[in-house]
Parts: structure tokens; sequence; C-alpha cells
């Protein structure tokens, strides 16, 4: 009895390690937890710092991992190395065209605002081509819809609510 009970430890164990073990995918879009995250040339602080960004909330795409270290990708196609504790799983979205805030998903939708290009959404919703964002202006909140295609921090084809 004791030795299955072991085995049973052992095992409950094992299948634990495995599941903490196993990283989130990649790639995928998270967002700076500060306003202050220092953008390295590779995965640790020993190497240089590339840039340093000043915006909490902005959004970038982890494209690998090493150890406590993620490379990211930013909208204009920079690339760099920044320390886990500083991304957040928030997710929030750039934009980058100028372009209206509609009410609805639907294309055809009236506008609730105007966004323009380098405004911070956070994304409430995404459905095939289009996402539910909120903006903050002047201490008001706009919510609406944006075509994929108008901002950075989602995928073409990818949904959640």
């Amino acid at each position: 009895m004791k030795v299955k009970s072991v085995l049973l430890f052992v095992g409950a164990l094992s299948l634990a390690s495995a599941v903490c073990a196993q990283e989130l995918a990649i790639p995928r879009f998270v967002s700076f937890r500060r306003s202050d995250v220092n953008l390295r040339t590779g995965p640790g602080n020993r190497y240089p710092i590339k840039f340093v960004y000043r915006m909490k909330n902005y959004p970038v795409e982890v494209i690998d991992e090493y150890e406590l270290w993620r490379q990211i990708r930013e909208v204009d196609g920079t690339v760099g190395w920044v320390h886990r504790r500083m991304l957040s799983s928030g997710r929030f979205a750039v934009v980058t065209e100028d372009t209206a805030l509609r009410r609805d998903i639907e294309t055809s939708a009236p506008p609730v605002a105007f966004v323009q290009k380098g405004a911070l959404g956070k994304l409430e919703a995404c459905e095939v081509d289009s996402c539910r964002l909120s903006f903050l202006f002047n201490d008001k909140e706009y919510t609406g819809w944006l075509n994929k295609e108008d901002f950075y921090g989602a995928y073409s084809r990818e949904t959640f609510r």
C-alpha cells in the first residue's frame, strides 16, 4: 500500500511539473505592466539597453522565450528582450491608422468617435474581423468597434470575449 501511494504521489508531482513547465503559446500578444520598460539586445541584464519604453499597457508580441526573458516585437517591427516581470497578459491595442470607432460590429455602423494613429485602447472582445475596444480621452470613455487592420494588438483570425 505504501509503495502505491508513493508512486501515485510522485506521478502527480510529475504531472504538475509538466503543466507548470508548459509555456504559453508563441507568438502571443501581451502588454507592458509598467511605464518604464527596458528593451535589451539579449536575454539578460548584462546585455545593453536598446530602448526604454515609457508607456504602460503598450501592446507587444512575444515571439520567443529564454528562461525569465521574453523576446518581443512591437508595432514598428522593433525586436528585443524584456524581463517577464515587465509584461502583463492584459490586452491592449495601438491604432495604426486614423479611423472611426463604430457603434457596433457592422462596418456601416455610425461612429462613436474618431481615433488617431497612436491612440492606445483596451481590447474587450474580438470577432473574426473586428474587435471591441475602449479608449479614454479627457476623462471620458469611448467604446466601439474597429477593424483589425486598423490597430496592432490582435491576430487576424483571433477571437475572444
